[in-house]
């Protein structure tokens, strides 16, 4: 089964904005997509702490379970330090803690356990992130299944993400399929092969394009501003306060197909990366999710 992710891309600000941003990304942004799945798991009981370091069952066969995490790095020495606990009201207040600390990786994720008591079928994973390489910028990302992301949860998705760009001035959000290495799929078949390479550009150059998007305030600005945009007779369009265009192509995620596939890439190319997307051979495309670009060169 496909994976559907929002990402928000924005400036690293300094550790003490990031608490903030991260702890209610994580806690708040779990609340908002999954609330009844997750207050249901704070109340639980009898969960085993050890199951994250031994292989152990976490709990009874169809029960939900969850974690959190983080990894914090002292940047003298480079040394990581990885923390981890079960999700539960108890330890919620370590991952508050951990966050005041110089944080590369957060995450908080809630799954179904399987037959065996493992974990089974990922039902949310909500992140924060410094990219490795390029870690003046911070990645909030939140990934669920296809099957859990039907129109009454893409208008929370979309409130979500409306609510914190409007916070962050963010360089580049989208919600699509999630890809391999967090790449948008214009970055996967057009390139550079890693968001580390784009992420410092994505003031100038669009990451990629989606049914949902975030255009940076630089780039809506040298494409005509709000007008232009509202011009192609999207769905939705919203100036942010920082002056970034919410685009909302299709009332619908599946809605976004050829004919507004070509609309969006012809209103956003002059700021594509140039290049032809290339398609994959039919193995890796039959498991690849369904393509959502425009296959004309822009070179």
């Amino acid at each position: 089964m496909h994976t559907i992710r929002c990402e928000i891309d924005s400036e690293y600000r300094g550790a003490e904005a990031l608490t903030d941003l991260a702890r209610r990304w994580l806690v708040e942004g779990a609340e908002r997509l999954e609330g009844t799945t997750l207050r249901a798991l704070l109340d639980s009981t009898g969960l085993p702490e050890d199951s994250l370091k031994k292989a152990v069952p976490c709990g009874p066969p169809g029960a939900l379970w969850g974690f959190v995490n983080t990894d914090t790095v002292n940047r003298a020495t480079g040394r990581i330090t990885h923390r981890s606990k079960v999700l539960t009201r108890k330890n919620l207040p370590h991952l508050h803690e951990w966050l005041a600390g110089d944080v590369q990786l957060a995450e908080l994720a809630l799954y179904r356990l399987d037959g065996t008591g493992m974990p089974g079928k990922q039902l949310l994973r909500m992140g924060v992130a410094r990219n490795d390489m390029s870690t003046e910028w911070i990645q909030l990302s939140a990934e669920a299944p296809v099957d859990r992301f039907g129109p009454a949860e893409q208008a929370l998705w979309r409130e979500l993400l409306r609510d914190f760009a409007r916070e962050v001035d963010p360089s580049y959000a989208q919600i699509g399929y999630a890809r391999a290495i967090g790449r948008t799929e214009h970055e996967e078949r057009v390139g550079p092969p890693l968001p580390s390479m784009t992420l410092p550009q994505s003031r100038r150059l669009l990451r990629g394009y989606e049914w949902l998007m975030v255009v940076p305030r630089e780039i809506a600005r040298d494409l005509g501003g709000v007008a232009a945009f509202a011009a192609a007779d999207p769905y939705q369009v919203e100036e942010l306060p920082d002056g970034a265009v919410l685009l909302q192509v299709t009332p619908e995620f599946s809605g976004f197909t050829d004919e507004w596939i070509e609309r969006t890439w012809r209103l956003l190319k002059p700021a594509l990366r140039p290049g032809k997307p290339k398609r994959f051979s039919d193995r890796v495309e039959e498991s690849e999710p369904p393509s959502r670009i425009w296959y004309a060169d822009l070179g």
